[in-house]
């Protein structure tokens, strides 16, 4: 669900789809926008959200649908995903705490996994976490882990072309002792 929807109408029930021609419903800053209809509709959801975002705008009284064009449907996508950057207690603005980080779901890993990765890490909890607790303790620790992009990405770009993995280094390492 992300709130564009052809099944659901802040009218009166389901829109009929949109005909060809139709241009999109909203007035954008005060001008009419005149791009094609696409098929998403303006929803009550998303009214809610243009105004908290204060965004200037607002649907067409005139119009006779709630079909809105591809540009603005992207548009209010992209606001409405943007999340507040959480900062430090400091006040430290470094880089890494400006990035928007792709966040890993680790509740999907097994137990057994989780159970590997703290030992691997050495991360000290207390005993008898159930699954989400180790999860969240994982996460927490994995969000923190620094990472050289560049260096990582072109170390895997050379491991792919050279059809190796880590696994034969180690495997090489081993046959030279």
């Amino acid at each position: 669900m992300n709130g564009f929807s052809t099944e659901e109408d802040s009218r009166d029930g389901p829109p009929a789809a949109p005909v060809y021609g139709q241009s999109c419903c909203l007035i954008d800053d005060s001008d009419r926008c005149m791009r094609p209809a696409g098929n998403a509709s303006f929803s009550k959801r998303i009214q809610k959200s243009i105004s908290q975002k204060k965004l200037k705008l607002d649907i067409d009284k005139s119009v006779r649908h709630l079909y809105i064009c591809d540009f603005h449907k992207n548009f209010i996508q992209s606001v409405r995903n943007k999340r507040k950057r959480k900062t430090s207690d400091d006040g430290a603005d470094s880089p890494e705490h400006e990035m928007d980080v792709p966040e890993v779901d680790l509740f999907q890993l097994q137990v057994n996994t989780l159970r590997r990765y703290k030992r691997h890490y050495k991360l000290q909890t207390r005993p008898g976490l159930n699954k989400a607790q180790l999860a969240e303790t994982v996460s927490r620790h994995f969000r923190n882990i620094p990472v050289n992009e560049k260096e990582t990405l072109a170390y895997f770009i050379y491991m792919v072309k050279s059809n190796k993995s880590r696994l034969d280094q180690k495997a090489d390492s081993s046959k030279l002792e």
